[in-house]
């Protein structure tokens, strides 16, 4: 009789919980909605989440960022029926239903970043602009610092750094290190504190927040207004919206003229800017 009611216990239990699945709620909230002038036929979603490209029937291609703003539209002609995206957000593989051929497309993404009111070092009105996104208690970006002073060097005129503060949550001390930066950079001690960070990540502390402070002379009342003050907190809150918006997705992250630099070495970032200086005089 046990070896009998065996099965029929399996099977009764497999039941409540398959009847337990199937009773399960699921919530759902609508993020955003895209707005759309004509039918889309096919549609791809960057695998970092950032770029999402429809195909519509006219024969073009819309790139929207992650927050829904509509990039730009690009005529791919109506033969194309299908798009896929390459694992680096930057290469598009487009299927020609009538020519059985499948176009391989390379992007490069212009962005937009607003450098007002940033720290900068070189040129106020030069024709290139590095854009870099750092935190102080990131290891990789403290070594960064030597290549944009060679190439700052290389190209004394035409081009300026500016600094964008984007702290990690994994790093204890990275936030308010950005604001001590910025602290400094209210009485014009900017690149000097930055540099006492960046030469002393290792023993980060309150402590040794104010040891800088009084090692450039800062008046102390002043820094600690700054440092403290809401609207500091939101400056570096705002920059690191700026890098999310662009694309920043670990630090650094360097940008000349809104393009991304991939790597940030010497060569890379040279070729940028003799690109940006060509199309210059080319206008």
């Amino acid at each position: 009789m046990i070896s009998k009611a065996k099965p029929i216990l399996l099977m009764l239990l497999c039941l409540a919980l398959c009847a337990g699945y199937a009773n399960a709620e699921i919530e759902t909230n609508v993020l955003n909605t895209l707005k759309l002038d004509h039918p889309a036929i096919a549609m791809e979603v960057s695998l970092s989440g950032q770029m999402i490209f429809v195909l519509n029937d006219q024969g073009q291609l819309l790139v929207y960022n992650a927050s829904g703003r509509l990039l730009d539209t690009l005529k791919v002609g109506p033969e194309i029926n299908q798009v896929k995206i390459g694992p680096r957000d930057d290469v598009l593989y487009l299927s020609n239903s009538k020519t059985n051929s499948i176009q391989i497309l390379s992007l490069s993404f212009i962005q937009d970043i607003n450098i007002q009111g940033s720290p900068f070092k070189g040129p106020k009105n030069a024709p290139v602009t590095m854009v870099l996104f750092s935190d102080f208690q990131c290891p990789y970006c403290s070594r960064i610092g030597a290549i944009t002073d060679e190439v700052l060097k290389k190209y004394p005129k035409d081009v300026k750094l500016v600094f964008k503060n984007f702290p990690l949550p994994m790093h204890p001390f990275a936030m308010k290190a950005s604001q001590a930066a910025m602290a400094a950079d209210a009485q014009g001690k900017f690149w000097e504190y930055h540099d006492l960070l960046f030469s002393n990540q290792s023993m980060f502390s309150d402590a040794k927040f104010e040891e800088f402070r009084q090692t450039l002379k800062l008046d102390k009342a002043k820094f600690d207004k700054v440092m403290n003050s809401p609207e500091t907190i939101a400056k570096i809150n705002t920059d690191k919206a700026a890098g999310e918006e662009a694309g920043v997705r670990g630090t650094p992250t360097l940008y000349v003229n809104g393009r991304m630099v991939r790597p940030a070495t010497v060569e890379a970032i040279s070729a940028l800017i003799d690109k940006a200086l060509a199309d210059a005089k080319k206008k």
